[in-house]
């Protein structure tokens, strides 16, 4: 090696030693939260918070650990207006091992107005929350949770990503947030109304689960009255894990759109299930590889019917689960409506299947879906004689062998089953996340 490559080398290897060092010492150092307004660094994120004041803009570097890492109302008073986002560089991550005495990382419910939460890493630990919002204190003031990655702090941990508790009012941003797994037990984005007051909430554009991993629930509305809740452009992946439950739950709540959503591989759970909720659209949704696509539970309340304000429309359901279910509807003891389940792609040119329409027990021929066959007109009834049931996924209202599970509305029809004509006979564009 010539003298000169010697010095070149070295000069090459001493360069690289310089751009990696800073790095290799700022991964060791402990974290820090910077008040840019006052110009000060704290070792703490509740000495930070009981410094800042109205509107300021707390910077997280580093890594905080244990009791430095935490909010708790019993404490911590959040300022209006007040902003704690990651720092330049390293994103900020805040960690505990083992679950505060409030049960979450972050319990901001104790603020003063608007709050907004954005770009941390949070590592969380067994039944644990990561942000968390009761609406008994915070009086149902604004919330943002933005773009944070929140992950268990063990494999065998479950975990609530984001918990509103009894909200109402907001508005409430969860958006752009990574949630790889919550566990067997654990909600990825729990929203929760007060059941008396309505709630503006949108969870747009967050990844939760990922491929193997268990998530028992990703998406959760609950309670939510005469609200204003959106769901969409959310990936939601139950890892084709066996305890992976349920994609999207809306369960006795009120007005609510989930739109644009995926939502896949609940190879042994539901994608989207609706329970005793009026005014529910599900609408442009990619729902693939589930062992139910849409589940819609009207029988929990007898003679309270609720399916009739639900519209399941312009979705694609498709599945390769052995004897997926496309729809499965639970009516309502005095149902007087259909399931409006129409304009979907169900995986087949000739619209859904009857759960039936092959079994013992009845005529095969007088169990068919789809109710038409000729989209999209629909205009044609299907001859009980001659029925050609459908090639996609089945459709399952509980009407039993040698019945229909689909039909047209009342007064020509059946109340309590499921109308699908007029279906689409090639996937539905724009559709998922």
């Amino acid at each position: 090696m010539t003298k000169r490559r010697i010095v070149k080398t070295a000069f090459v290897v001493g360069l690289v030693g310089l751009l990696l060092l800073p790095a290799l010492v700022y991964t060791q150092v402990t974290g820090r939260v910077l008040n840019p307004r006052l110009r000060t660094s704290y070792p703490s994120l509740s000495a930070a918070v009981a410094a800042a004041g109205p509107n300021d803009t707390l910077l997280v570097s580093g890594t905080l650990s244990g009791a430095n890492a935490i909010l708790d109302p019993a404490t911590d008073t959040l300022p209006t207006g007040l902003k704690i986002v990651a720092g330049r560089g390293l994103r900020g991550t805040l960690q505990v091992s083992t679950c505060p005495a409030s049960g979450a990382i972050l319990d901001v419910s104790d603020r003063l107005g608007a709050l907004t939460i954005m770009g941390l890493k949070l590592v969380v630990p067994d039944l644990c929350v990561g942000v968390y919002s009761d609406g008994d204190i915070s009086g149902g003031s604004p919330l943002t949770v933005r773009n944070l990655l929140i992950q268990r702090v063990t494999t065998t941990a479950s975990i609530d990503g984001v918990f509103l508790d009894e909200e109402f009012d907001g508005p409430f941003l969860i958006e752009g947030n990574t949630i790889p797994s919550a566990g067997g037990s654990g909600f990825a984005i729990w929203v929760d109304g007060d059941s008396v007051n309505p709630i503006t909430a949108t969870v747009r554009g967050n990844r939760v689960g990922s491929a193997g991993q268990p998530t028992f629930e990703g998406i959760l509305v609950t309670d939510a009255p005469g609200s204003g809740v959106l769901v969409e452009r959310n990936i939601v992946d139950g890892g084709n894990n066996a305890s992976s439950d349920i994609g999207i739950d809306v369960f006795f709540s009120d007005i609510v759109t989930v739109q644009r959503n995926t939502v896949r591989n609940f190879n042994a759970g539901i994608g989207i299930f609706i329970l005793e909720s009026t005014d529910v659209t599900v609408s442009r949704n990619a729902i693939t590889n589930n062992e139910t696509g849409v589940e819609v539970f009207d029988a929990l309340v007898s003679n309270s019917e609720t399916a009739d304000t639900v519209v399941i429309n312009l979705n694609n359901i498709t599945s390769t689960v052995t004897g997926a279910i496309g729809v499965q509807f639970f009516p309502d003891s005095a149902a007087t409506d259909t399931l409006d389940a129409t304009n979907n792609w169900w995986g087949g040119n000739r619209g859904p299947r009857d759960v039936n329409a092959d079994g013992a027990g009845g005529n095969p021929d007088d169990t068919f879906c789809p109710e038409r066959v000729d989209p999209p007109a629909c205009t044609t009834p299907q001859d009980p004689g001659t029925a050609d049931d459908g090639n996609g996924l089945l459709v399952d209202a509980g009407a039993g062998a040698g019945a229909a599970d689909c039909d047209v509305p009342p007064p020509a029809g059946t109340a309590g089953l499921v109308t699908t004509c007029p279906f689409r006979t090639s996937p539905v564009s724009p559709a998922g996340a």
